[in-house]
């Protein structure tokens, strides 16, 4: 008897998957991300919010991270997400922290860097 496939509904928001562009300061120091115009998008993913479990906050904790959100998105094909890159969810930046690829899923685990600023001000 072949067994039926439950696909995952990732209805909870887009996320916006992205790597940062803008240039190091005059003594080559590292700038964070202001507005979305310092980042360069890599993927547009759907999400679905995943539930933190206490293993998870533990390894953050552990690792020196806060773990301010879990997200959980369809494998993006042959793109690799890596802890180098950025998440915008709405208007906030998150820092990739953790990655975990399975078959067919990839977990993100997002700390919080800031709200971006508006681009056209």
């Amino acid at each position: 008897m072949a067994r039926a496939t439950v696909n995952k509904a990732y209805n909870d928001g887009v996320c916006t998957v992205c790597r940062e562009v803008r240039a190091a300061s005059s003594f080559s120091a590292r700038m964070g991300a202001a507005t979305l115009d310092d980042l360069e998008t890599v993927c547009k993913l759907a999400f679905a919010e995943s539930s933190r479990r206490m293993e998870d906050s533990e390894y953050a904790q552990q690792m020196g991270y806060k773990l301010d959100r879990k997200i959980s998105c369809r494998k993006p094909g042959n793109l690799r997400i890596d802890t180098e890159c950025a998440v915008v969810i709405g208007r906030t930046l998150y820092h990739v922290s953790n990655v975990d690829y399975s078959s067919t899923e990839v977990y993100l685990y997002l700390t919080e860097v800031r709200e971006l600023e508006d681009s056209n001000a």
